[in-house]
């Protein structure tokens, strides 16, 4: 592997770890920046909607959501481009990096109980498509790793397919639904979890990076 390639994994690992720390810290920041915001039940969305006291700053972080993403995926694509559907896996990561980054950052959501707007249209839009991208990702994986050679790590890509089924199904119910129930009732819970299972994911993938370097 060259110098070139070598120095781009590490900032691609870099990336994927800031990510990871920056999307947890500004989770927090947040909420505490939003009078009255429960995370416990709230979506994360919900602190960026249309008027929001700091709906700059989610904007903000959503580009900086999609930077960070974009560059992880160049050093995956560059430790794995001998690998089948390393393209296709590579093109998941960005779409879910521009999707749930920009594109849900510069479109807020509607505050709750007001009419639907262009703005909380394509917020839904562009969040669907990253959220799509990233729940396929585990499976276009798969592919990327063969079972002979990563049997260790296939299986945790199936754990990670189970559990964000079952996390994005509470949350769906919790939204849609709003059901009195002590489980159910907290979407924002649900949400995180469901994004936790993810990036987690996607932190794993930097660690399987970091032993190709010298390779």
């Amino acid at each position: 592997m060259t110098i070139s390639n070598q120095r781009w994994i590490w900032a691609a690992i870099a990336a994927c770890w800031l990510f990871f720390l920056l999307e947890t810290g500004t989770d927090i920041w947040f909420g505490s920046q939003f009078p009255g915001y429960d995370w416990k039940k709230e979506s994360l969305s919900y602190m960026g909607q249309a008027g929001s006291p700091i709906e700059g700053w989610v904007t903000a972080w959503g580009v900086g959501f999609s930077l960070l993403l974009l560059l992880f995926s160049v050093g995956f694509y560059k430790t794995f481009k001998q690998h089948q559907w390393v393209s296709v896996a590579t093109a998941m990561i960005v779409v879910y990096g521009l999707g749930e980054g920009i594109g849900s950052g510069l479109f807020p959501i509607n505050p709750p109980g007001t009419p639907m707007t262009a703005d909380g249209f394509l917020h839904n839009l562009f969040s669907g498509i990253g959220d799509a991208a990233i729940v396929l990702l585990p499976l276009v994986l798969m592919g990327v790793f063969p079972k002979k050679t990563y049997a260790a790590f296939r299986k945790y890509l199936w754990s990670v397919v189970g559990i964000g089924l079952l996390m994005a199904s509470f949350f769906l119910i919790a939204k849609y639904f709003a059901p009195d129930n002590f489980i159910l009732h907290f979407k924002g819970v649900w949400q995180r979890l469901y994004i936790l299972n993810y990036h987690s994911m996607l932190v794993f993938l930097s660690l399987l990076m970091k032993r190709f370097i010298n390779h």
